[in-house]
């Protein structure tokens, strides 16, 4: 059998690891298990939280579906990717169609084997979700507004999956998924904002362009002024812990972004805007620890 050559494995694996987002992926787990130690369970230490089995096959679960999703996604966009992502769709390219479907169909296995072994309602709550994620690839991502508001659904989906499984129902974690709901929403359209030139092309109906770009930020200026009041009330919050600093940083933030949002119709600008609020998601999930940052829960930590 003739041995591949290590560059062109090399190229593969970095195709692979391009076409599921292993970066996207990752993220996810961190938040996934920041969430758990931090904001859905305070009456366990997070060594004991951390090994939990059940835990930590629903987040492998989460992993391997949404890794899957991506796949399913870069499937059904290839053709979009070539004008919005030349150089990463040059490099999924090294990997065959045939091989894509396999894969998507393996992590998907893989993925209800591991919800099983949690519990058969574990196991049905990930097939329904597989099922909305190919849904979204093959009928929901052309269709205006809809498109945005599923596809944060499947974004939060993973965490509402712990949400159930520890059985906590505080109000303030509400308030924490509306923000975080907020925040992914305005990103998934800033990004439509970058990408109208390809979606016109392909015939994708999202917002810049079904109503225009005028229209779209008037819809982002709402939604970043609603985000702004959650984010004030989470700062006011003493359930925040020193979280609370975060919030008050992107409620200053958002309204400092409405100037370039409104003053520039260049692609250069919404890709900045696109990056800040990602940024702002990330440190969101990096600020969870500080939730917990209090003398009378360090106990927790060990």
């Amino acid at each position: 059998m003739r041995e591949m050559n290590p560059q062109k494995l090399f190229i593969k694996i970095l195709a692979l690891f391009t076409v599921i987002r292993g970066y996207n992926i990752a993220m996810l787990a961190f938040a996934q298990y920041m969430a758990s130690l931090f904001v859905f369970n305070h009456s366990l230490n997070h060594l004991k939280i951390l090994l939990d089995k059940n835990l930590n096959l629903i987040i492998a679960a989460s992993l391997l579906s949404a890794a899957a999703g991506y796949i399913i996604n870069n499937f059904y966009d290839l053709e979009k990717d070539t004008i919005q992502r030349p150089l990463q769709n040059y490099i999924e390219r090294f990997v065959s169609q045939g091989f894509k479907l396999k894969t998507y169909l393996m992590l998907n296995a893989l993925a209800l084997m591991a919800a099983y072994m949690v519990s058969w309602r574990v196991w049905m709550f990930f097939l329904i979700y597989q099922f909305m994620v190919w849904f979204y690839s093959h009928k929901v991502n052309k269709i205006v507004w809809l498109n945005n508001l599923y596809s944060v659904i499947l974004m939060v989906l993973p965490f509402f999956a712990l949400f159930l499984y520890y059985e906590n129902f505080a109000k303030i974690i509400f308030y924490y998924a509306g923000f975080l709901i907020l925040l992914l929403l305005i990103t998934d359209i800033i990004k439509d904002l970058t990408s109208s030139t390809a979606d016109t092309i392909y015939n994708y109906n999202t917002l810049p362009v079904t109503y225009g770009e005028k229209t779209t930020k008037r819809i982002l200026t709402i939604l970043i002024l609603t985000a702004t009041v959650l984010s004030l009330y989470l700062w006011h919050s003493s359930a925040t812990g020193y979280m609370k600093y975060f919030f008050i940083f992107t409620a200053g933030l958002m309204l400092l972004l409405l100037s370039p949002l409104w003053r520039s119709n260049s692609k250069t600008t919404y890709k900045m805007l696109y990056f800040v609020f990602k940024l702002l998601i990330g440190l969101g999930i990096l600020n969870m620890v500080f939730i917990d940052l209090n003398p009378l829960n360090l106990q927790n930590l060990i």
